[in-house]
């Protein structure tokens, strides 16, 4: 019989599941686990007595038993359900939902059958309840079941795996760990990353004794000189150790420890404790750690135990932080690893606090991450680099514990809390408190040895810059007016958000309507500035970051081979040297660039600007600017991104909205946005209800927007439903009314797609928009070269019009001044909330158009609940569909035929999205229509797959030139007809490749984001990726609903999934991953197999 427990170990770690059927099964060979229970099979007779119950209609059925063919299980209890059904609930307190618990949970909601309900529910330690939908993890559950029922017992090769998470809880951890210890496995080597592992491997250096006694004619040829260097140094110093049983270090970057600044009397060495767990998952910073040594050593603690209470401690932190280094000049915030200043970072965005604080704080380098320095500075014949393997270096005693303990152990406080055990819950946090200081004190010492061996290496530090006293002057004026500005803006923020949160609840969950509008408000005005810090911090930590660690940023590009021109003095108007850079790429680390991008290249801790101007599969050509006297003969170590944009003056107009609403309160203004932070229901004239949805979906639509009243409409738009037919169709009617039309979205092409739809349906009104650069004399409207030019054409035209525009356009003062009749914002689930608070200014009313389910907003920053949302996000909230009382779901799609619409709309729509019948007269020669599966298969791909390329060549060339029939037109197909979507640049590059190779340079070939909007009769997605395991952009992408939404949407005939048959392989972490597995072997399920036959 498989049990719940069988179906985790399968879904946590196979190795583990094969190991354990191994042993149980009594082969030869098989290890042991160190806990060799075996849970046997539930009885027959308690299985019958629960389907007793349930015939008779028990309302509850505690420690019930269930069985389903070759599964048993006993759950705590069913319960009956309103209807008659019958739901899992699991009252055993877990600290917070993992994958194996809800497996467990979905597996015996899906042995009840047809008296199963809907939903499964997951009691937690702190007193709430988890209920999840069954429907969503069935796919996953049905999967291991099947893959359980087929499997005969046997051992894996090799007999133990890599390391993963599930090692914490598995009996077999220890036999593992031994057996890579004597197998002298590549993962023993720090640093070493998955993709390197595999192509050392594939190059014969399979160990790492192979590898420390490599030579440079030994490296694989897509692995970088300086990564495999570094590699085959970490190696052989760790040999040594072995052998010599001492551990030590080499310096390998002697400028980093010269940069290293000197002790001061401010320094603070700190040290950040967390619980991902706690406050019902949503995590908590319980200990703020600082140590000083100004005289004696002190440690200083700041404890939470709830949302409020972090707030309190954060902002008492980073005062006492920021406090000492502002009183004692030359003073810096030490931390190890990079949690601490993401934490920091977070915190100051999710409480809206301090935020100017920290971004000072970090922009003028006064926290230094010591591990960055001595990645950067040594090499160390540890395995690891984390603090606790370094600490034999500089302090005697080699502590064991591990951060995982940390979080237990705050657990257990947590535990001693809510039992009423105040001496328990106090010792715990003592023994918290220690190791945190114990963490801070390693690294004050770390601090000290590295000074030790800067002294030691003859190496100098920072010379102290010489300044007159005249130039000190001029300094400390300069910090005092910019920590002036500082404190002013500041203050002005605190004007208008300490009003819109006075007198709110501390927990959000207690939240009114009006409190959660106030709230939402209050985060909306940092918004923009949270958006852009990230880009400039980003800007900081790509300078001084290790090259290993730009090798995995997948914004920046370190090349594996460099060539560079000659530089090219200024001339004419130019005022700068340039030259021409031809850079090599890793093939498995895919650029992210594209001709046309601003650039900057890293030189050590500088940069220069630079301009891609040509990017294939694996090189980029990059034209570097340099001011004539500051060119050298350098060539740069890393490609970084642009410069970002500055916001300004979305910013402005969000404040105005605040500043208006802080104006009314305790009420709130009547205003569309207002109306669309508080989920208000559209307000017509004459407070009439929104009209029901009625045969002509588009006219019920129309006739409602004319009747708004100050407010806000959202209409959700799948593909092929009409959406601009629909917006082009209401605009010539407004403006025929006399009414003013402004149409703004994320990109200028989009705004000009709604502007010609409406053209389309009413040719002769007056339309204008400023042209994105130069006016494109092509456009069928005017185009002004200026925003005071916009304002004196709007009042030319008094009697009607239409303008668009971006947010920028819209959120302008000038602009402000006279508000237009209606703002439509099309592809609202891509429109930031916050850029639609900046619009809502400029607009009487505001319609949503768009769909949250396709491609998702683009978010930077970090921001408080709620506030990353996008405009049509927010208000769908949880839901697949849009809420009828808050507008309109466009259920017909014109594009899609039923037999690929179905798998579609139990996607993305709850079901609900279907077919116009014109749909189902589309077919294509010798195909039915509908969702197909190719399988290539193929071992240790990620973002590229010659595999795969090679099968979307096979389809093509089966289909091309049949016979396609649309709306009784037949033709034969064509290249022009075909779409591959890939998930990443570099297959993109290599299917294009093989097309064109094989006859085929028409067929358009991209990647989701290319292609949203656009339609053909067929569609391949190739997804690339062996597995979902070590993918460089991670499961969510690859697996994201809202992509392969996009990517099948696009076929209006056939959509064809080509993939590997492991591609659901996935190293699953979070219940949200699990999700998306689940729902992509639905896909592959519902899938029929090619070639269709």
């Amino acid at each position: 019989m498989v049990t719940p427990a069988d179906l985790a170990d399968l879904l946590e770690c196979e190795h583990r599941s094969l190991l354990h059927q191994a042993w149980t099964a009594g082969l030869p060979g098989a290890p042991r686990p160190a806990d060799p229970a075996t849970p046997g099979d539930e009885p027959a007779g308690d299985a019958e007595a629960t389907r007793e119950a349930i015939r008779a209609g028990a309302p509850v059925i505690p420690g019930a038993v269930l069985r389903d063919g070759d599964f048993s299980a006993r759950v705590d209890s069913l319960v009956r359900t309103a209807d008659g059904r019958y739901e899992v609930h699991d009252a055993q307190p877990v600290r917070h939902a993992t994958p194996a618990a809800v497996v467990r949970l979905t597996a015996c909601a899906d042995a009840l059958g047809d008296v199963a309900g809907p939903d499964v529910h997951l009691g937690l330690s702190d007193g709430t309840t988890r209920t999840l939908r069954v429907d969503d993890f069935r796919p996953l559950v049905h999967r291991l079941r099947a893959r359980l029922r087929d499997r005969k017992p046997r051992l894996p090769v090799p007999l133990w795996a890599d390391e993963r998470p599930a090692c914490a809880g598995c009996g077999f951890a220890r036999h593992c760990a031994s057996a890579r210890e004597a197998d002298r496995d590549l993962s023993l080597v720090a640093g070493m990353r998955g993709d390197q592992r595999r192509k050392l491997t594939a190059a014969g250096l399979g160990s790492i004794d192979a590898l420390a006694a490599a030579g440079p004619g030994d490296r694989p040829r897509d692995l970088s000189v300086t990564a495999f260097e570094t590699l085959r140094a970490q190696a052989a110093l760790q040999v040594r150790q072995d052998t010599t049983g001492e551990i030590s270090y080499e310096v390998v970057g002697p400028d980093e420890l010269a940069a290293l600044p000197a002790p001061a009397p401010g320094d603070v060495f700190v040290d950040l404790a967390g619980d991902p767990h706690a406050l019902a998952g949503e995590g908590l910073e319980y200990l703020f750690g600082a140590v000083t040594e100004d005289g004696d050593r002190r440690f200083t603690a700041f404890w939470a135990h709830s949302r409020a209470q972090e707030k309190r401690a954060f902002e008492e932190f980073v005062d006492f932080a920021a406090a000492r280094v502002a009183e004692h000049p030359g003073s810096h915030v030490y931390h190890y690893a990079p949690y601490e200043v993401t934490a920091i970072k977070r915190l100051a965005a999710v409480h809206g606090t301090r935020e100017e604080t920290v971004d000072h704080l970090l922009r003028s380098g006064a926290v230094v991450d010591l591990h960055a320095v001595v990645r950067k500075a040594l090499r160390v014949s540890q395995r690891s680099y984390s603090i606790r393997h370094l600490e034999p270096l500089y302090q005697p005693g080699a502590r064991t514990k591990t951060a995982v303990s940390d979080v237990d152990e705050y657990e257990e406080y947590l535990a001693f809390d809510r039992s009423g055990e105040p001496e328990r819950a106090d010792e715990v946090l003592r023994r918290i408190a220690e190791d945190t200081e114990d963490d801070c004190v390693s690294a004050l010492r770390l601090f000290g040895f590295l000074h030790r061996v800067r002294a030691d290496a003859g190496i100098d530090g920072p010379e102290p810059a010489e300044e007159s006293a005249e130039d000190a002057l001029l300094r400390a004026a300069e910090e005092d007016v910019a920590a002036e500005r500082r404190a002013e803006r500041a203050a002005a923020l605190a004007a208008l958000v300490e009003p819109l949160l006075e007198g709110l609840p501390d927990d959000p969950a207690d939240f009114t309507a009006d409190d959660r509008a106030r709230a939402l408000l209050a985060a909306s005005v940092g918004y923009h500035r949270r958006e852009t810090n990230p880009a400039w911090w980003e800007y900081f930590r790509q300078l001084a970051a290790p090259l290993g660690d730009l090798e995995v940023d997948t914004a920046c590009a370190v090349p594996v081979a460099l060539e560079a021109g000659e530089w090219v003095p200024p001339a004419g108007r130019v005022r700068t040297a340039k030259r021409t850079l031809q850079l090599a790429c890793d093939p498995d680390r895919p650029h992210p660039f594209a001709p046309g991008d601003e650039v900057r290249l890293r030189y050590g801790d500088t940069a220069r600007d630079g301009k891609v101007v040509a990017a294939s599969a694996v090189e980029l050509t990059v034209e570097e600017s340099s001011p004539p006297d500051a060119t050298t003969n350098d060539r740069p170590t890393a490609v970084l991104p642009g410069s970002p944009v500055r916001p300004s003056p979305k910013d402005e107009a969000v404040a105005e909205l605040a500043r208006l609403t802080v104006e009314t309160l305790p009420e709130l203004p009547r205003h569309p946005g207002i109306d669309l932070l508080r989920r208000t229901p559209p307000r017509l004239r004459w407070g009439a209800a929104l009209p029901a949805p009625g045969d002509d979906l588009v006219a019920t639509v129309i006739d409602a927007v004319e009747e708004m009243d100050g407010s806000t409409l959202a209409v959700q738009g799948p593909p092929g439903a009409g959406k601009t037919y629909l917006a082009g169709r209401l605009i010539a009617r407004l403006v025929r009314a006399g009414r003013t039309v402004a149409v703004t979205s994320n990109s200028h092409k989009a705004v000009e797609n709604v502007l010609s739809a409406a053209k389309k349906n009413a040719p002769d009104l007056p339309c204008a928009k400023r042209a994105k650069r130069t006016p494109d004399p092509a456009a069928p409207w005017e185009q002004p070269k200026s925003n005071p030019a916009l304002v004196k054409w709007r009042e030319e035209h008094d009697t009607g019009h239409l303008v668009g525009g971006t947010a920028w356009t819209f959120a302008n003062a000038a602009i402000r001044e006279e508000p237009f009749d209606f703002m439509i914002i099309d592809e609202a689930g891509q429109f930031a909330l916050a850029d639609a608070l900046a619009v809502s200014v400029c607009a009487k009313n505001v319609l949503l158009l768009g769909d949250p389910q396709q491609l998702p907003q683009v978010v930077q920053g970090t921001h408080p609940a709620g506030a990353e949302a996008s405009a049509l996000g927010h208000l769908i909230g949880e839901a697949d569909i849009m809420p009828p009382e808050l507008g309109y779901f466009l259920d017909e799609t014109r594009r899609m035929h039923p037999a690929v619409c179905a798998p579609v709309s139990e996607l993305s729509y709850a079901g609900r999205l279907h077919s116009h019948p014109s749909a189902a007269e589309r077919s294509i020669e010798g195909v039915e229509a509908g969702l197909y599966l190719a399988e290539a298969d193929h071992t240790g791909n990620t973002t590229r797959s010659v595999e795969e390329a090679a099968v979307v060549t096979s389809i093509v060339a089966d289909l091309h030139g049949r016979a396609w029939t649309d709306h009784g037109t037949t033709r034969p197909l064509t290249d022009a007809d075909i779409v591959v979507v890939a998930p990443y640049n570099l297959q993109a590059r290599t299917v294009s490749r093989a097309l064109e190779e094989a006859g085929f340079p028409g067929v358009r070939v991209g990647t989701v984001d290319r292609f949203q909007g656009q339609e053909a009769p067929v569609v391949l997605t190739t997804m690339t990726s062996s597995s979902a395991v070590d993918l460089p952009r991670g499961l969510d992408f690859l697996l994201s609903r809202n992509r392969l939404n996009v990517a099948l949407s696009r076929a209006q005939a056939l959509a064809i999934l080509v993939c590997s048959p492991r591609l659901v392989e996935a190293d699953i972490r979070t219940v949200e991953q699990m999700r998306l597995v689940a729902g992509m072997i639905g896909l592959l399920t519902a899938a029929r197999p090619w070639p269709a036959g």
